[in-house]
């Protein structure tokens, strides 16, 4: 119990909304605003002379209440002194209230084929964004307009990571609108092309550039934080386009994009053909027992996982050209078996070979007539050359650069 002399040292205030309460930061902003006011005029004052002058002490925490939470009129205030006084109050609020907001968000940085994915993401935030007006007085807006609109600024950041934007509430009539932005200066600003394909030389895909650059220019202006997080759907945006591109779609071939998100965004194609698969290599071997270098192509014909194919190699130093045929077949993704046989009678050499990553691969190969046995570890440098090195059981070894045309 407060002894009479007992000064009041600090204040708990007690909040009742009649008609439901508002959003939890309008309803923290009227627990402030009343708590400062009820410091002000009670702090430092003696509980029992409080407890005597509550009637006029309540009259004047009431105009300040009135005046500084525009939109709500105060019906009771009362106070329990002591040395920490509660203060209750029960406000009610002045029509018109307004209710859920419809939410509209304009995206003026955005791509129009970009911006249904863009919503989509959103669409998730919605139901909080249209709930921050609800049970609001429309003379409350004044003020606790700008607190709702820096939350609802928060969740779309929350939300759609990499954008930030300005929001504004209106009242006649309710909405609430949201402009996007992007959150800071990392924006997709180029776009950069690559091909990668074991079955379609380059020289006939890298004309095709253009073209899927063009597939990706919505992507500009996307924050880089959004894109790297919405990879895959934008990746399935790409994809869609490569499927009803003519090429893709005469030639029966498999593709895939795959995004590198940077301010310089990168679209690697994995491309090939489910009928045919063609390859153009030129081959540059070092070392002083290594063979010329030469220039081989090689035509197959895919039956499910089995691939009969036909190769022809240029030597230019003597322009000597052989030509061999051979069977090649896919064991699941990583690894293919296969033999082949030259038209000159140098036997048949067998092959294994496995991907160890999409840039990582091993080759072992055996040769009956000369009983030799070659190994080759092949990494490719990006999407035209690759480095080779090359180990035989005669203990001749040398290094391989291998360009893929």
């Amino acid at each position: 119990m407060a002894r009479a002399a007992d000064p009041v040292q600090r204040v708990q205030v007690r909040l009742t909304v009649e008609g439901g309460e508002p959003h939890t930061l309008v309803v923290r902003r009227m627990l402030e605003a009343i708590g400062s006011g009820a410091e002000r005029l009670l702090v430092g004052r003696d509980s029992e002379m409080v407890a005597r002058q509550e009637a006029a002490l309540g009259a004047v925490l009431r105009e300040v209440v009135d005046r500084v939470v525009r939109g709500y009129r105060v019906v009771e205030i009362g106070f329990q002194p002591g040395v920490t006084t509660g203060v209750s109050v029960r406000v009610q609020p002045l029509p018109p209230v307004l209710g859920e907001s419809p939410v509209e968000i304009a995206m003026p940085g955005v791509h129009a084929d970009v911006r249904p994915l863009v919503g989509a993401v959103l669409d998730a935030a919605t139901p909080e964004l249209r709930r921050l007006t609800d049970r609001l007085p429309a003379d409350a807006v004044e003020w606790a307009g700008p607190i709702l609109e820096r939350r609802a600024v928060e969740i779309v950041e929350a939300t759609a990571a990499g954008f930030s934007g300005q929001a504004a509430i209106t009242t006649a009539p309710t909405r609430l609108s949201i402009t996007l932005a992007p959150k800071d200066s990392r924006v997709i600003r180029d776009i950069g092309v690559r091909f990668r394909s074991s079955s379609i030389p380059y020289v006939l895909l890298s004309g095709h550039a253009p073209q899927v650059a063009s597939m990706a220019e919505s992507l500009r202006g996307l924050p880089v934080v959004f894109a790297t997080a919405q990879r895959a759907r934008l990746e399935a945006l790409i994809a869609q386009r490569l499927e009803v591109y003519p090429p893709v779609r005469d030639y029966a071939v498999v593709t895939r994009p795959v995004l590198q998100v940077a301010e310089v965004t990168y679209v690697t194609v994995l491309a090939d053909s489910t009928l045919y698969r063609g390859r153009i290599e030129a081959r540059l071997n070092f070392g002083t027992q290594a063979p010329p270098p030469d220039v081989r192509a090689t035509l197959g014909r895919l039956f499910g996982s089995l691939e009969p194919y036909v190769e022809i190699t240029l030597v230019p130093s003597n322009l000597a050209l052989r030509g061999a045929v051979g069977v090649r077949f896919e064991l699941g993704t990583n690894m293919a078996i296969g033999a082949s046989t030259g038209f000159d009678g140098d036997g048949i050499s067998s092959f294994v070979t496995y991907r160890l990553s999409p840039d990582l691969q091993v080759y072992a190969k055996y040769v009956s007539r000369s009983d030799l046995v070659e190994g080759t570890l092949s990494y490719r440098i990006n999407e035209v050359l690759s480095v080779e090195g090359v180990a035989s059981s005669d203990r001749t070894v040398w290094l391989r650069l291998v360009s893929n045309l």
